[in-house]
């Protein structure tokens, strides 16, 4: 079972920051723990889903509003 440790704004971070501090979050959770990530709609929310992935985690999108969207992780390595 995950728990889900934090909504992380990302909205104000551009290419590749966002990715970035998403990286620095996740290097702080054990395996199994989940985040919540809000990113601006368009090409940040696939720039963050296919890196992260790339590094084996899990990801999806849960939420979509007008302007952004959130992005669920959980820890897998």
């Amino acid at each position: 079972m995950s728990d889900l440790i934090e909504t992380l704004n990302l909205t104000l971070y551009g290419c590749p920051l966002h990715y970035i501090k998403a990286r620095e979050a996740l290097s702080d959770m054990a395996i199994g723990q989940e985040i919540e990530l809000e990113v601006n709609n368009g090409d940040a929310v696939d720039e963050v889903l296919t890196s992260l992935r790339h590094d084996g985690q899990l990801c999806e999108v849960t939420s979509e509003q007008t302007l952004t969207s959130t992005i669920k992780v959980v820890k897998q390595s």
